[in-house]
């Protein structure tokens, strides 16, 4: 957070404040990622859950923690997830941006760097679990 200057700051909480709704029957052929944490949250399991259930063909990114802010507090990540997700449309008209700016090496590099951080993850949760 003290690496955001107050416009930053103010324009991802902005985002977070937004009161909208999406129907979902109305983007059925949209490509949707549902970027999830699994610490605690605003969302109730049974929010999670019927998301879920109105998006069943969404990919699922999913944070070992973020809480109610995970674009915050795990931006790195968050971004990770959404250039993921933007991936798919470069080249086509609804590309974010031209595809001469990102490399696929590039792309790569970032996919290995979030692989390996969640197999660090993983082991991690292995070890907390075996002392329990």
């Amino acid at each position: 957070l003290e690496s955001l200057n107050q416009s930053e700051l103010a324009s991802r909480l902005t985002l977070n404040c937004q009161n909208s709704y999406v129907e979902p029957h109305k983007i059925k052929e949209v490509a949707v990622t549902i970027i999830d944490v699994f610490d605690q949250s605003a969302l109730s399991l049974e929010a999670k859950e019927e998301m879920y259930k109105l998006y069943p063909n969404a990919r699922r990114a999913h944070l070992k923690t973020g809480g109610n802010f995970p674009y915050l507090c795990r931006s790195a990540e968050v971004n990770l997830y959404i250039q993921i997700h933007l991936r798919q449309f470069h080249g086509t008209r609804y590309a974010a941006i031209s595809p001469s700016m990102v490399s696929a090496e590039e792309l790569q590099v970032q996919e290995s760097q979030l692989s390996q951080h969640e197999d660090d993850d993983q082991s991690e949760d292995s070890c907390l679990q075996a002392d329990q």
